[in-house]
């Protein structure tokens, strides 16, 4: 485990002006908190704007550009980073829970995220969220619904995001097929059948693609991920104070720049065919070729607010998300045979009597 004299010697937490004691960020305000006697502290905002940097030049200057250095711990298991710069509570991975060692820790050079989403929903709004979700849960076993998704046990992640915007020009060649029917056979063989009118096309389609948002994280698990990130506004952000930090843990990058670019631009030329498609138009599209210029490239280096919980069921881990921002919850859930065998039982039962009164009535 990591000893308190490194936490101590690591940590950058402001401390409370009445005893001393640390202070965090309390969610939806703009407040520090002390942890001990309740006071708090405003934490001053500037009027910075949200700038793009241009990627290409980045890259052209990558080996020369002055990266920051961190402290960060990875988790023998799971193998996700964390920045160690903060009194945190828990010293455990957010992900696996398991313990973070000391002799983890190492300095990395990164890209230091330059602008941040606070959060927004704190723990005593998640328990009520929770609450609401396990609800709908409606093979979980009863187990699970009397209190293994405790709020007690989530953690408060900062994920790193990359976002980009580029502009696409796409030149194109392919056909178009329009339908139309033809009558064919007669007399009882007498028939409409649906024909393809193919034409040769060619064009160009062209468009801005604003705040591609790529996750910098290979721990968190994509589809769980996936459900929530698209109730981030990756615009909603602002300049980064190390403020609201305090009390979380950030995550420093596992997907770095130039692998981001490259899965975001395999989503551009994805989305550019099904352009190429609507642009050719009719019934039916036959691509022959697509040639995508991009210009304009620029990216974010960004933290997005994450509630990251596991819970165990017969020597089975489950994991569930919640949305630091807007409270929208995603997770795995153990299914009871019971119910499902009960409501199949059920489901069988009402097909019988429907049949027994459908035959009965004729």
């Amino acid at each position: 485990m990591i000893s308190e004299e490194n936490k101590h010697n690591i940590a950058e937490a402001s401390s409370c002006n009445s005893c001393g004691a640390s202070m965090t960020y309390k969610p939806g305000s703009q407040m520090l908190v002390c942890d001990y006697c309740g006071s708090t502290k405003k934490i001053e905002t500037g009027g910075a704007s949200i700038n793009e940097r241009d990627f290409l030049s980045f890259m052209q200057n990558y080996e020369k550009e002055s990266f920051t250095t961190t402290k960060v711990v990875e988790c023998y298991t799971c193998h996700a980073k964390t920045t160690i710069n903060e009194h945190l509570k828990s010293m455990s991975c957010p992900y696996c829970s398991s313990p973070l060692v000391e002799k983890n820790i190492h300095e990395e050079r990164y890209i230091k995220p330059e602008y941040i989403a606070p959060f927004i929903v704190d723990k005593g709004q998640v328990a009520h969220l929770l609450h609401g979700w396990i609800k709908g849960l409606w093979f979980a076993p009863n187990k699970i619904q009397r209190g293994l998704f405790s709020p007690e046990n989530l953690k408060g992640v900062y994920v790193p995001f990359w976002t980009y915007d580029m502009q696409t020009y796409t030149q194109y060649s392919g056909e178009r097929g329009d339908a139309y029917y033809v009558t064919v056979g007669s007399g009882e063989n007498k028939r409409r059948e649906r024909r393809i009118s193919w034409k040769n096309v060619q064009g160009t389609v062209s468009y801005f693609y604003d705040d591609l948002l790529i996750s910098g994280n290979k721990t968190l698990k994509a589809d769980l991920l996936q459900s929530i990130s698209s109730s981030w506004n990756p615009k909603a952000i602002q300049p980064i104070k190390e403020d609201y930090l305090k009390g979380f843990i950030t995550e420093k990058y596992q997907i770095d720049i130039k692998e981001a670019y490259d899965q975001a631009r395999n989503i551009v030329y994805q989305h550019e065919r099904e352009r190429v498609r609507r642009a050719i138009g009719g019934d039916q599209q036959r691509i022959h070729r697509t040639d995508t210029d991009l210009s304009q490239i620029t990216f974010k280096h960004i933290l997005l607010p994450l509630y990251v919980s596991t819970f165990t069921y017969r020597n089975k881990k489950y994991t569930y998300y919640v949305n630091g921002v807007t409270g929208k919850v995603s997770g795995e859930q153990p299914y009871s045979a019971w119910k499902i065998g009960c409501t199949t039982v059920l489901v069988i039962l009402v097909l019988i009597l429907f049949i027994y009164f459908i035959s009965n009535s004729k």
